[in-house]
């Protein structure tokens, strides 16, 4: 595993966010979590998206879906590829 990456698997711990970087870690590792731990990860891992939205909004087209509608797994995807871009740019 490279450096970098395991540092940014000890960041996202330390911001309280699951450090899974596939889809498929992320779902065994919330899968293995209680409810209320479970709830609480996900709850800081929405305040984390919407805090890069907010320093980068340009990003909002690919972040958030249309008024009224509900995201897609692109949107979801894209989520999560950029809260560890950023964990990740902000370690280095």
């Amino acid at each position: 595993m490279k450096h970098s990456l395991l540092k940014a698997k000890m960041a996202m711990l330390e911001i309280g966010i699951v450090p899974a970087i596939t889809a498929r870690d992320l779902s065994l590792m919330l899968e293995s979590l209680s409810p209320s731990d479970r709830r609480i990860a996900k709850r800081k891992f929405r305040k984390q998206w919407r805090k890069l939205l907010k320093n980068k909004p340009d990003l909002k087209s690919i972040l958030k879906p249309e008024k009224g509608c509900l995201p897609d797994n692109n949107h979801m995807r894209a989520r999560c590829v950029f809260i560890i871009s950023d964990i990740i740019k902000k370690i280095d």
